[in-house]
């Protein structure tokens, strides 16, 4: 018979406090969570699965832990002990990325272990409510941040670092883990300069975490244009992973060097490092993973004028993301099919593809992307009146795509103001110009005078006037900014703005270095200002700010 695990009082009445080897057992208990046979070794087993990595074998094991625990009699000690090992459980289902069913066992296991909070306990059996407390919310935070609900997933976080004040962490081990999580959550955000300042601060004391650490290390460089250092990062995770035995993260780090190969331009190396850890993904039934690697094979199969190729990888990268509940990336999956239905001429599946991603970033308020969506939909309207005779319908048709192109465009443009890295800053500028090139293009079609002197006061305003032409983007390079580059203001909605030096040097150039200020474009007092009515509606529709508080008057020309 399977003895019931030890009671939460009595981790705390030890035979003699002072006798060593009840100290030691006492320390094993509060650092491995002893909850008698056949649990402490059934634990064991199902971790060395995990590492090796066998998911479906520790869910087997964890499944036959907690069939054992729910036919014990209901007691504080028996719902800690479920609730453990639902953690477990949830844990596991993330590392196989089955998100709806790591929701669900993460929910129950919060639901039971918070449900004992105000249950008398000695400071051991504290101690092991603390740490299952502990980990289920840095797997609710990994949940959260792995569907694109962020500030939820920051809420949790916050739980988590005031839980850890609460008891002594003498190894740092908890530490390290809420350090780790915070980075992943940095980097989700692409808040590249912050995830690196606290990766690197934790390697000097986080070893448990080391490999973990190198990856995200070699992720930031990546991401940010430094490819030989994140090599040198990947070696080092890699080797580190080597030697710990966690094969698993071996996997990730050959995932995350495809991605620094495709960034890199090398798409042969990036394809045949993504075809490798496809094959592991798939053996294993890590679908989320798989979809990445689909993802991105399909970019690279689009840049090689493979439409078929490209259409069949996205629309099964797209199955998997909605089969595990990946919703933003299921998004972004489905606008990069709305672009690749574009190119090849099918309007109605790009419509279709368009608005469902659409939808999506709407609800969990990913503005700069549903401006995106407009964007793409204004150029459809933009390609059919090159294709077809509107008639005397033609300037409604113009009014309609600069319905949906202007405020976009605006968005697009004032969106880069909230990004620290002037690699972000790049990539949505080149969007916003491709945007506003639009803009001009309808404007000059319909022959509104009167727009495109206001469009060009707006996009004068603020601006130094560059003496010399500055470098253009390479247009072959597809501009597809990452889904979660905003870095938020930390005290309001104002928009961030360059200082310094880096204000100066884009000044020079003609680039604004702060929103443009309103442009009063009538003498009487709360009259019109440029652009009115489409920034009011980007406003509105995008939920940011487009320009400043400030106003000045336009000074017409004098002869």
């Amino acid at each position: 018979m399977p003895e019931d695990p030890q009671d939460l009082d009595d981790l705390d009445d030890p035979d003699d406090p002072d006798d060593p080897d009840d100290a030691a057992e006492r320390e094993g208990q509060a650092a491995g969570l002893s909850y008698g046979e056949p649990f402490d070794s059934g634990f064991a087993l199902a971790e060395r699965h995990q590492l090796t990595p066998d998911l479906p074998a520790a869910l087997t094991v964890y499944g036959e832990l907690l069939a054992m625990a729910e036919s014990f009699e209901d007691s504080p000690d028996v719902q800690l002990l479920r609730g453990h090992l639902l953690s477990d459980i949830g844990t596991v289902q993330l590392a196989a990325t089955d998100l709806p069913g790591a929701a669900l066992s993460i929910g129950r296991s919060l639901d039971l272990v918070r449900g004992i909070a105000s249950v008398p306990m000695g400071p051991n059996g504290r101690r092991l409510w603390q740490e299952v407390l502990l980990k289920t919310l840095l797997a609710r935070v990994e949940l959260l941040r792995r569907t694109g609900r962020f500030d939820e997933a920051q809420e949790a976080m916050d739980e988590a670092t005031a839980l850890l004040s609460e008891f002594d962490d003498l190894e740092g081990l908890r530490t390290a883990e809420i350090g780790l999580s915070r980075v992943h959550l940095l980097m989700d955000r692409s808040a590249w300069g912050a995830a690196e300042e606290l990766a690197s601060a934790l390697l000097t004391d986080a070893p448990p975490t080391e490999p973990y650490l190198l990856d995200c290390l070699g992720v930031v460089c990546a991401s940010t244009v430094r490819f030989e250092q994140a090599e040198d990062y990947f070696a080092r995770a890699e080797e580190a992973h080597l030697t710990l035995g966690h094969h698993a993260g071996r996997q990730q780090v050959l995932s995350h060097r495809a991605y620094a190969a495709l960034r890199a331009g090398h798409l042969d190396r990036a394809e045949e490092l993504y075809a490798e850890a496809a094959e592991i993904f798939e053996r294993q039934g890590q679908a989320e993973d798989l979809a990445v690697c689909e993802q991105a094979r399909a970019a690279i199969a689009a840049h090689r004028g493979d439409a078929a190729g490209a259409a069949a990888l996205t629309a099964s990268s797209l199955a998997r993301f909605q089969q595990v509940g990946a919703a933003i990336a299921a998004a972004d999956t489905m606008l990069m099919g709305a672009r690749h239905a574009y190119e090849r001429g099918d309007i109605d599946e790009m419509k279709r593809l368009a608005q469902g991603a659409r939808d999506v970033y709407q609800e969990r308020g990913v503005y700069e992307r549903c401006a995106q969506v407009d964007l793409m939909l204004a150029r459809t309207l933009e390609d059919n009146l090159n294709r077809t005779d509107h008639g005397v319908h033609e300037r409604a048709s113009l009014a309609n795509a600069l319905s949906l192109a202007l405020p976009a465009a605006l968005t697009l443009e004032a969106a880069r103001y909230d990004f620290a890295t002037a690699h972000a800053r790049s990539q949505w500028l080149q969007l916003a110009n491709e945007a506003m090139q639009l803009v001009f293009r309808l404007a000059l079609r319909g022959n509104d005078q009167g727009l495109i002197f206001e469009l060009v006061e707006h996009r004068c305003a603020g601006a130094s006037l560059a003496l010399s032409r500055t470098s253009t983007a390479d247009k072959a390079a597809a501009v597809f900014p990452d889904a979660a580059m905003k870095t938020y203001a930390p005290d309001d909605d104002a928009p961030l703005t360059l200082g310094g030096i880096a204000a100066e040097a884009a000044a020079s150039v003609g680039l604004r270095v702060a929103p443009p200020p309103k442009i009063v474009m009538s003498a009487e007092a709360g009259g019109r200002t440029a652009l009115q009515e489409y920034v009011q509606a980007a406003e509105f529709r995008y939920h940011r700010r487009i320009v400043s508080e400030e106003e000045v008057p336009f000074c017409p020309p004098t002869f």
